[in-house]
């Protein structure tokens, strides 16, 4: 009857597809989460839904059919449909979570049971990748009484430490195994690293590799969620099987440590059904109290709530030295972020146009934001050794970082100039950091350490700014790091705080740049004069604010094809030292 059918990505934005898909799925028990759905369609039918399944990463989720259609082969179509999809995802393997009802299904297209609950199993159509991960682990396996703790670690805080810790003094050996998922503030790669810089004066502890068999997308997709629901409980099984199954086994574990949870529901039902779930299993489960400090209990949520508050110093409290670094990096993409996503600006790219650019926009740049991350990272761990970082290993990085802009722009040079003021202002933050502690961190002793490094950078030869340098009396991006970011610190910096709480403190802060900066890039595309007439522009509409005036500049700047990028970088540097220097600081002493 539905031999001939089409099967056709839904358009979950337009509602009517969406809360078709919905009540389809709703009346087989299912629910529409975010992820790419398919569904089948018969022709001849109009748009009725015959089958229709969803697509999370490599996951295949949600398969249903309609009653009458299931003798007519069209899950195995559609899942057929979606392991195409996967491939072309380049995932070397296709994973599956679905009802037990359905186990037979996907069996019978060579796919194999990896753990199991009493609402769902998890498939995948080859076992070799969980069979190399038990393999890894087990050549890290210790005799004796071995413990293990799963944590996301975002970022890796005291009370991370502290659990390790108090763990790692009751078991013989102690595996910590990250989560691997890439859904959180923090990469993977950067949480792995946290863990085990905090960790490695713990000679009985080893961090694992993470994988997609430990509270991951496929296992447990509720815990990036953080909302308890009627599947929660469902997921948490399949994530425990999965754990004594294979991993406890291939690391002799026999204890699972894990916090005290006195906020979150979601993790507290998970350590309700550890509590219930491992002993059977021959796992003990060891709940060890949270730390706390200054009456609430250290989380890696109060950390990225004083990010996000743009206050270093506050989040430096929670955390281990060693996270610091990640701490400065993190807060310098954000800069760059909120730079970019300031709008409307002046003639420069935002969320509303390109400005005066052809070349680039919004996800071109937050995309090359991205590809400079993992740099500035490197910027500063290389200044958190307490001395005076080299200027030529940071030189190397930063032309490392900048092939990798340009390979992500297509050569497109998005962030030159943000990269040369931002790589000093982190080794700078992170040198001080270490050497005098985050709390001592002053604007004068930035600016010192800024001019130092500038000092051994030889001048730009065959960028923009070199040339108009060469030719004019302006100051490029080389001379004004030599003077320490001086404007930065006595005029942009206190500017920025004492507007604080304006709707458009971003946007004034920029007019108060513009109208003082010797902006290299207005003066290459334009003229010293218009460059000058630029500056007055900002300063009348600074003392006469309107939203319209801006919008106006914005389209004036556009036409003449005037674009002040250097204002932009001195923008996020400034954003950025807001939140490097504590709020009860002076800017300058």
């Amino acid at each position: 009857m539905y031999s001939d059918f089409e099967i056709h990505e839904v358009p979950l934005s337009y509602a009517p597809a969406r809360n078709k898909v919905k009540e389809f799925l709703g009346s087989s028990d299912l629910r529409v989460d975010n992820m790419d759905y398919y569904a089948v369609i018969s022709p001849m039918g109009g748009d009725d839904i015959l089958a229709a399944g969803g697509l999370l990463g490599d996951t295949i989720r949600c398969v249903a059919v309609r009653p009458d259609c299931r003798d007519e082969h069209l899950a195995n179509r559609l899942v057929s449909h979606l392991m195409m999809m996967v491939g072309r995802r380049g995932y070397p393997t296709v994973k599956v979570i679905t009802k037990p009802q359905n186990l037979g299904i996907f069996q019978s297209m060579a796919f194999e049971l990896i753990g199991r609950s009493d609402r769902a199993v998890f498939l995948e159509s080859n076992k070799e990748p969980l069979s190399r991960y038990c393999h890894y682990l087990q050549s890290l396996r210790h005799e004796g009484r071995c413990g293990a703790i799963v944590i996301n670690a975002n970022p890796f805080t005291k009370g991370h430490r502290y659990l390790i810790e108090t763990a790692a003094k009751q078991v013989d050996h102690l595996f910590v195994i990250p989560v691997k998922e890439d859904r959180s503030v923090f990469s993977y790669v950067e949480r792995k690293k946290m863990i085990e810089l905090g960790t490695d004066d713990l000679k009985n502890v080893t961090v694992c590799k993470g994988s997609a068999y430990t509270v991951s997308s496929s296992t447990f997709p509720s815990y990036f969620i953080k909302s308890l629901s009627d599947v929660t409980d469902s997921q948490i099984q399949l994530d425990l099987d999965i754990f004594t199954h294979y991993i406890a086994p291939a690391l002799n574990v026999s204890v699972r440590f894990v916090g005290s949870e006195p906020t979150d529901p979601l993790t507290n039902r998970y350590n309700e059904l550890m509590a219930r779930l491992l002993p059977p299993r021959g796992i003990q489960l060891n709940v060890i109290e949270r730390v706390g400090q200054d009456g609430s209990a250290v989380s890696a949520s109060r950390v990225r709530a004083a990010l996000k508050n743009h206050s270093l110093s506050e989040a430096a409290a929670l955390v281990v030295d060693s996270t610091v670094p990640f701490l400065i990096s993190r807060l310098a993409t954000c800069a760059l972020q909120d730079e970019l996503d300031t709008t409307p600006k002046p003639g420069l790219v935002d969320r509303d146009n390109c400005g005066a650019h052809k070349d680039m926009d919004h996800t071109l740049m937050t995309r090359s934001i991205q590809a400079l991350h993992p740099f500035f990272n490197r910027f500063a761990e290389m200044a958190w050794s307490g001395t005076m970082p080299n200027m030529d290993s940071l030189r190397e990085v930063g032309r490392e970082a900048e092939r990798a802009m340009l390979k992500t722009t297509n050569g497109v040079n998005t962030h030159r100039g943000a990269l040369f003021c931002m790589g000093l202002a982190i080794a700078a933050t992170a040198f001080l950091a270490k050497s005098e502690g985050v709390e001592n961190i002053s604007g004068r002793k930035l600016s010192d350490v800024i001019a130092s490094l500038a000092s051994h950078v030889p001048p730009a030869q065959r960028t923009h700014g070199g040339y108009v340098c060469r030719n004019t009396s302006a100051r490029g991006a080389r001379s004004v790091a030599m003077g320490g970011y001086s404007d930065l610190f006595e005029s942009w910096l206190p500017f920025l705080r004492q507007h604080r709480n304006d709707p458009y403190c971003y946007q004034k802060t920029l007019l108060k740049i513009i109208s003082t900066l010797d902006d290299t890039n207005v003066i290459y595309r334009a003229n010293v004069e218009t460059a000058r007439e630029v500056k007055l522009q900002a300063s009348r509409l600074l003392q006469n604010f309107t939203l319209r005036g801006l919008r106006l500049l914005d389209e004036q700047f556009t036409r003449q094809w005037i674009s002040p990028g250097g204002s932009a970088d001195m923008l996020s540097l400034t954003i950025f030292f807001d939140a490097v220097l504590p709020t009860a600081a002076s800017a300058t002493t």
